[in-house]
């Protein structure tokens, strides 16, 4: 495990991302070859990841599966970016290649839930970098939001993203990628 004294100086390249032997008790992200690290989540943003996972899964079609926290190349030239989504739906195909990191060319859906610290990576930097790199649907699950933003879907129009209505009162309705419906509560327990 790389000691930060022992981390490359300067923007780093995917080769030397790779290379790293980062503290697994930190969460650990690429932005534009710039090393950044946060904590790992906390029980209950975990405990939403867990029950979001199972229900994707539950809905959707044969030949896409739900993975949490895999980390994806958001832009493969220097300087790169890899971003850590807490989950991300791909297609079974990209499971024959056995690959470290997921390409945001194979990615159909990424969720984030917001964590303390994480609003502005999630609601503005992470928009605008998963548009850039092409991945259909976004979702942000931000439980301590205003009722209306709780939970955000996003689909792809062109290289931004446009707001799709999801949340009407407590109940979440997506048709994309899959259609599904659910109660906030079902991922919140509130």
């Amino acid at each position: 495990m790389s000691d930060l004294a022992d981390l490359p100086r300067g923007l780093l390249s995917l080769e030397q991302w790779g290379a790293l032997e980062l503290d697994p008790t930190r969460r650990w992200e690429l932005s534009e070859g710039t090393l950044i690290m946060s904590p790992r989540p906390q029980l209950w943003h975990q405990r939403i990841s867990k029950r979001l996972t199972r229900l994707l899964d539950d809905h959707l079609p044969d030949g896409l599966e739900a993975i949490p926290e895999i980390e994806v190349i958001t832009r493969a030239s220097f300087p790169p970016s890899v971003r850590d989504p807490d989950i991300v739906v791909v297609p079974d195909r990209v499971f024959d290649q056995r690959p470290a990191r997921v390409a945001a060319a194979d990615v159909v859906l990424v969720v984030e839930i917001v964590s303390p610290g994480s609003r502005g990576t999630d609601h503005v930097m992470k928009l605008h970098e998963y548009a850039k790199a092409g991945i259909e649907n976004y979702w942000i699950i931000d439980p301590d939001a205003p009722t209306d933003d709780r939970f955000l879907a996003y689909r792809l129009d062109g290289e931004i993203y446009q707001r799709v209505t999801a949340l009407d009162g407590d109940r979440v309705r997506v048709n994309e990628p899959t259609k599904m419906e659910f109660a906030l509560d079902e991922l919140t327990g509130r």
